[in-house]
């Protein structure tokens, strides 16, 4: 008998199929299956791992799909944001989850893009040299040599990341506020419970 995870994807297109077939065999059953997204927690290393029948072209460095995601807890300075955009344009930083996560099209890419996110954020590499790197461990892959960036998350392990920002308006100017505008606190409110968490 299927499962109901392999059920799930045999309606996906070829693109995100397969790579989520292989997350399936490393990881076993996802904690949670929906039509369109896989999601299994605390898969180590990772906190999160997420395959999604939808994807993105993604050139850099040869043209792929990106379909897998993988998360970690890590505190991104926010003084090398632009640096990492600049990097890669699939990672995704959320300082208030204190959560940093990257797209790919395995498991195996995600690793190599986190641990050149950490030697970027280290200042142990420039962007070009993080971009140099990927590339070689890209070529070594296909080449049958080493890839040590692919293979292993050598990122230490961080726990507080979360960064909930500070608070500008006091208690009693939120109270002021919402006893005489209600329609600036709810609206709000309500987008944010119904926002999708991917497109």
């Amino acid at each position: 008998m299927k499962s109901r995870s392999i059920i799930a994807v045999q309606e996906w297109p070829h693109e995100s199929r397969r790579p989520a077939e292989l997350v399936i065999s490393q990881y076993g059953e996802p904690d949670e299956v929906s039509a369109n997204e896989l999601t299994w927690h605390r898969a180590a290393p990772w906190k999160r791992v997420v395959a999604t029948q939808w994807f993105e072209h993604h050139n850099f460095p040869v043209p792929h799909v990106d379909c897998i995601e993988c998360v970690i807890d890590y505190a991104v300075p926010t003084e090398k944001m632009t640096e990492l955009a600049q990097f890669d344009g699939t990672i995704r930083v959320d300082r208030t989850a204190g959560e940093l996560s990257v797209r790919c099209r395995s498991i195996a890419s995600d690793t190599l893009k986190i641990n050149l996110i950490h030697d970027i954020v280290t200042g142990r590499r420039t962007v070009e040299d993080a971009r140099d790197y990927h590339v070689e461990e890209v070529l070594n892959a296909k080449r049958g040599k080493p890839t040590p960036y692919r293979d292993e998350l050598r990122v230490p392990q961080q726990v507080d990341t979360k960064d909930p920002g500070e608070q500008v308006l006091t208690v009693e100017e939120l109270h002021t506020i919402a006893d005489t505008d209600d329609s600036l606190i709810t609206p709000m409110a309500l987008a944010r419970r119904a926002a999708p968490r991917h497109p």
